[in-house]
């Protein structure tokens, strides 16, 4: 029998998936359900040991002698029990020996002054190369934290890259009658550069599978061309936004493969790239089972999808993965192509989604664009001309800094650099716009709609409180006056349109037009018009679903025949 602890149960179940079965346990309260429960199992290999100084060590010299790429466990309570493995955590550190340190509390405090409460939140940078704390399983959201957590530590440890910690809150309720550990716990494979292509391909043939590109470095010519050569030979989308910087074959844009039908998406994706700021793309690999490729080593797992992860260069993969036979070429990009394809947009109102329809139409090749927020939405939606280079910072997200970071572009290359932002964003780093390396190769198209329009096409914000949002939440009224006085006292050229037609009339000179300065276009758009412009877009997934999936099932179908 297993204890009825649901935490410490999802815990057993993996380390039992990823075959950790060696522990070394001190005697404890508070690790005790998990010294009960793992003995009467007989998948473990249990040792016992009281003095947790020497448990470690014995920990080490099992690892050690193991090859150094088997986990061993060490649990024991709390108090100061665990500040008796530091020295042979710090031996197993330097040795890079998979030691897991698993230890236990009965709260999620530490300053409430309770028996045998410590502080385990800072530790010293050569004990551990990972360490986790993972919470109390109450809820589905507390489960999938747990998972995720557990998946980086365990990862870690069977790739033999050194010690890792692993803090986990237990309950004081000592009853075992559990029988069955639970069945929705599974392995993450790791595979270096010796995988098996053959087998992988075999996974991949005829399959609803593809790649997804989060943002990314500029591609070499070589690596993007593998790209193309791989997702051509099997058939299969490359998906991605325009931070990918992804110029080569097989391209769908996230933003538009969200119109297609829940059926119609991949299965299996391979992942590589870093954040993608499209949120629209969790809804593509919601149900696709992700194969992490890791150009640095570092194990990540993109929302919790991934179930295969490739420790080698992007390059190399997709090279191994060339020179295998295929058995059957897949459909699934010819007919998700077909169906983005088929995609009417209907007339938009002066929004962020019609003005990066037409800065998309008329963006000069080999010009440069950095997008922010609310306006990379808009722009995921249409295709940039070839050769643009796009890009945004998409690592945490946030609003601040575009127009310096556009600046610093435009300081190291002659081709033209544009930022596409909406006003919170901009008067967040107006004041880059004085200094004195400001170049004439800078040209800013800025959407005002003198609030955080983000939280009023939300309806999650905006349904509740409504107008509300404008005084609450949403920095209504700030700016409503503009940026034409800023930006021409330091030294840009300004144009503005408050209309549809005025916009249209100057977004090619905008784009393409000669200018002695830097360029800052003002266009000033309405809460109304912007919420209209987004439910617009939405609604062509919406309407274009159904009519997917029925293509797909009838293509399907005469397939089998």
């Amino acid at each position: 029998m297993y204890c009825n602890d649901k935490t410490i149960l999802y815990l057993i179940a993996m380390l039992k998936a990823y075959g950790i079965r060696h522990i070394v346990a001190s005697p404890g309260t508070q690790n005790g359900l998990f010294n009960a429960s793992v003995q009467e199992d007989e998948f473990f290999d249990c040792y016992s040991v009281i003095d947790e100084r020497s448990a470690a060590y014995t920990a080490v010299g099992m690892a050690a002698q193991l090859g150094g790429k088997t986990p061993v466990v060490i649990t024991c309570t709390g108090a100061t029990a665990s500040r008796n493995y530091l020295p042979a955590l710090t031996e197993a550190f330097y040795r890079h020996l998979p030691v897991i340190a698993l230890t236990f509390t009965h709260h999620q405090g530490f300053d409430a002054m309770e028996c045998q409460s410590i502080d385990r939140s800072i530790s010293q940078n050569d004990v551990k190369v990972l360490d986790v704390n993972l919470p109390l399983i109450d809820t589905d959201d507390d489960k999938r934290v747990f998972i995720q957590m557990m998946h980086s530590a365990l990862m870690t440890a069977v790739r033999g890259l050194g010690p890792v910690h692993i803090n986990c809150i237990q309950n004081y309720d000592f009853s075992f009658d559990t029988k069955n550990l639970p069945k929705d716990v599974y392995k993450i494979d790791c595979f270096d550069s010796y995988f098996d292509a053959d087998e992988l391909a075999g996974e991949l043939s005829g399959a609803k599978s593809g790649v997804f590109i989060g943002s990314h470095k500029r591609f070499s010519p070589r690596l993007e061309q593998l790209i193309g050569d791989f997702a051509e030979k099997f058939g299969v989308p490359v998906y991605c936004d325009h931070s990918a910087n992804y110029h080569g074959k097989n391209k769908i844009l996230c933003a538009r493969a969200q119109w297609l039908a829940r059926a119609s998406r991949p299965e299996i994706l391979i992942d590589i790239g870093d954040v993608m700021g499209d949120y629209s793309a969790p809804e593509l690999y919601s149900k696709a089972k992700m194969w992490r490729v890791s150009g640095n080593g570092k194990f990540v797992n993109r929302h919790g999808h991934t179930r295969k992860f490739f420790d080698c260069p992007e390059e190399l993969f997709f090279e191994r993965m060339n020179s295998v036979t295929v058995e059957k070429k897949s459909e699934f990009y010819s007919q998700v192509k077909k169906c983005v394809d088929e995609v009417v947009i209907p007339e938009l109102p002066l929004s962020s989604p019609l003005i990066a329809q037409y800065l998309a139409k008329y963006l000069p090749s080999d010009s440069v664009i950095h997008v922010t927020s609310n306006c990379r939405r808009g722009l995921n939606f249409f295709d940039l001309p070839s050769g643009v280079d796009s890009c945004a910072n998409v690592g945490t997200c946030g609003i601040d800094g575009s127009v310096s970071t556009v600046l610093g572009m435009s300081l190291v290359c002659d081709k033209l650099c544009f930022c596409y932002l909406g006003d919170l964003a901009f008067f967040y780093d107006m004041n880059i716009l004085g200094n004195r390396h400001v170049g004439k190769n800078i040209r800013i198209l800025l959407v005002n709609n003198n609030c955080g329009v983000e939280f009023r096409i939300n309806p999650v914000v905006d349904n509740p409180l409504g107008e509300k949002v404008d005084v609450l939440i949403d920095a209504a009224g700030h700016n409503a006056g503009g940026a034409r006085g800023w930006a021409k006292s330091c030294g840009f050229h300004y144009m503005s349109a408050k209309t549809k037609d005025e916009f249209l009339s100057q977004i090619n000179e905008f784009c393409n037009g000669e200018f002695d300065n830097p360029v800052l276009f003002e266009v000033f758009t309405t809460i109304a018009d912007e919420q209209n412009g987004k439910n617009t877009m939405l609604s062509l997934r919406d309407k274009n679903k159904e009519k997917s999936l029925h293509r797909l099932m009838r293509h399907l179908k005469g397939n089998k025949k």
